[in-house]
């Protein structure tokens, strides 16, 4: 249907992707019924020095054509995975718990994710000098959590 290309330096790291929008003609299986769209996604371009490429494929049941809205999309899907999942990872070391129970690991991850947004809303980064800062300070915590009118 279309396509777009970009091109974005930062990070150490310059990466053209190409963004092709195709209407799905296929006849997929009953499970995949409302399947409109199908996305084809390629990155390549240069990481610490290093090239590299990538293949991504995505589905849609939005019927969207504008290949810039979808493309907006998926760069917003990682925007997510590198506002909070990085974060959350990197800073709070989520990958590395150890709880194995289910509950036990959601109760985390929602703390985790509730904490996270605190911070933001109280205008602070989330990042390792600032979750130092409320180290043993439960009132410093404490009013994060106070309404103030």
């Amino acid at each position: 249907m279309s396509t777009c290309e970009t091109y974005e330096e930062g990070h150490g790291r310059c990466e053209f992707r190409r963004v092709e929008l195709f209407e799905n003609k296929a006849e997929l299986p009953q499970v995949w019924h409302g399947i409109t769209r199908l996305v084809k996604v390629r990155r390549w371009g240069l990481r610490e020095g290093k090239p590299y490429q990538q293949l991504s494929f995505y589905i849609l049941s939005k019927p969207l054509n504008s290949v810039q809205v979808v493309a907006r999309g998926i760069r917003g899907h990682w925007g997510i995975e590198n506002k909070l999942h990085w974060v959350k990872d990197a800073i709070l070391k989520e990958d590395k718990m150890t709880i194995t129970h289910p509950t036990q690991a959601t109760i985390a991850a929602l703390l985790n994710t509730t904490a996270m947004n605190m911070l933001r809303l109280a205008g602070l980064l989330p990042n390792k000098d600032t979750l130092a800062g409320f180290a043993n300070k439960v009132k410093k915590m404490y009013n994060l959590f106070v309404c103030k009118t």
